[in-house]
């Protein structure tokens, strides 16, 4: 991980751009920031200080009404962060990550309060100011420390010195991270002072990265279209027509729609006598100072075999087998080593008893994962329920709100017969069929 990973991030983008899968399985991965190291919280338009630092709250008990304090995302992130530094010792304290999902649904100046100051930083990685706190928080802090067994003297010395003077300053082992969806109006304002003390990161509405399952969904049969098509020719259409001046905030992220699995058929249904064959010249790979002529027959067999299959099969088939064209073997999915005398490499066997790196394959593993490849020519769709659900409503309500006659132009209807929602989701067909016309129209 990079030493300048910044302190305070926020993703932010068009919708379906994987902000907070990025937020949580990358950027916090990357810090290894894992089980009571990553406190996850919400914003919402009711959020505040309290919940999200510390507040006393009544709990019943028989007869009685006590008061308990309850700590919130940020003390238990911050209680989390001293504690990594007080066990630590000489090694390096372990990283943990506040993440706040949708930042900017909630008022972060109310939210944040005093805690603004904290997110100022000096090179060390400390806050640059202190601020003071309640009994009520330190007394949180306290608790959050006994619920992980610390007693007081093995507190860091400066954690220590801070909740003696009742103050909190944020460590360099604690990270903040959000996401921010730009397109959602209904949000609170997010001042420049704020926002100076953060570092941004755009998600774009790009297909880079998208597994294929996603990116060539069917959009719909007859013709049939894929996912990556249908937006690409989207978010053009939306650049070159949509009126606002905040046209990132229009476009649609790959995931905006998640595609669903389609009922497939395996390999091993419609050819169970090639596999099988495959699966003989698999098993003489082991055979002694045999191994890389077998190796030479499996490769030849298999890519016969690919390339028989329809354009979208042999491609999965390839894909599975990490094929390459050259190097010592064609399948690297398929772990190999050279041979004593030859030094020409043949494929790893179970019989063989050869440790194999954790990224690969022994032969018969590889062939019993080709059985289950798909043969369909179409794995996953983007159901129409969802285009009209929530692409349509989100063009309705969203992109097009305030003015409704690009819809117009590229339906050829006239205003009054685009009125209500429902006028535009009867159109579905329609839309798909002239916008990548446009596309075309626009490429040519």
């Amino acid at each position: 991980m990079s030493s300048h990973f910044p302190h305070q991030l926020i993703l932010f983008g068009p919708p379906g751009t994987s902000k907070s899968y990025r937020a949580k399985n990358v950027k916090a991965a990357a810090l290894e920031a894992e089980g009571d190291c990553l406190v996850p919280v919400a914003f919402h338009p009711e959020f505040s200080y309290g919940e999200f630092v510390a507040r006393l709250l009544p709990m019943t008990k028989g007869s009685k009404i006590e008061y308990t304090v309850h700590a919130g995302p940020f003390l238990r992130a911050l209680a989390e962060a001293y504690f990594q530094i007080s066990v630590a010792a000489e090694k390096q304290a372990a990283k943990v990550v506040l993440l706040i999902d949708e930042i900017n649904r909630g008022n972060c100046a109310e939210i944040f309060g005093d805690v603004f100051h904290l997110l100022d930083r000096d090179d060390d990685g400390w806050s640059s100011y202190e601020i003071h706190v309640s009994d009520l928080v330190i007394g949180a802090l306290e608790g959050l420390f006994a619920a992980n067994r610390l007693q007081r003297q093995e507190y860091d010395k400066r954690v220590l010195q801070l909740l003696d003077s009742k103050k909190l300053r944020l460590p360099p082992n604690l990270y903040l991270l959000g996401t921010m969806n730009t397109s959602d109006e209904s949000i609170f304002y997010m001042d420049s002072a704020f926002k100076r003390r953060w570092n941004f990161e755009f998600c774009p509405a790009s297909f880079a990265d998208v597994p294929d399952f996603q990116r060539d969904a069917r959009v719909c049969e007859n013709p049939p279209l894929a996912w990556q098509g249908f937006i690409d020719a989207l978010n053009v259409w939306i650049t070159n027509e949509c009126t606002v001046p905040k046209l990132d905030d229009k476009l649609v992220g790959p995931w905006f729609v998640k595609a669903k699995a389609l009922p497939t058929s395996p390999l091993s249904g419609s050819y169970p006598a090639e596999l099988a064959d495959l699966g003989a010249l698999g098993a003489k790979v082991a055979e002694q100072y045999k191994g890389p002529g077998h190796s030479d027959e499996f490769d030849d067999a298999l890519l016969s075999f690919a390339k028989a299959r329809s354009a979208k099969v042999q491609a999965r088939i390839y894909k599975f087998g990490k094929y390459t064209a050259s190097g010592p073997r064609k399948f690297q999915a398929i772990a190999s080593v050279p041979a004593t005398i030859s030094k020409r490499y043949f494929y790893v066997s179970r019989k063989s008893g050869i440790p194999i790196p954790t990224d690969t394959m022994r032969i018969e593993d590889f062939l019993d994962g080709l059985d289950t490849v798909p043969i369909d020519e179409w794995t996953h769709e983007i159901p129409r329920a969802d285009i009209v659900g929530k692409l349509f409503l989100y063009l309705w309500d969203n992109v097009f709100d305030r003015d409704k006659r690009p819809l117009e132009d590229l339906l050829g209807v006239k205003r009054k017969d685009l009125r209500t929602f429902g006028q535009f989701a009867d159109l579905v067909d329609s839309f798909i069929e002239k916008l990548l016309a446009y596309d075309a129209k626009q490429k040519s």
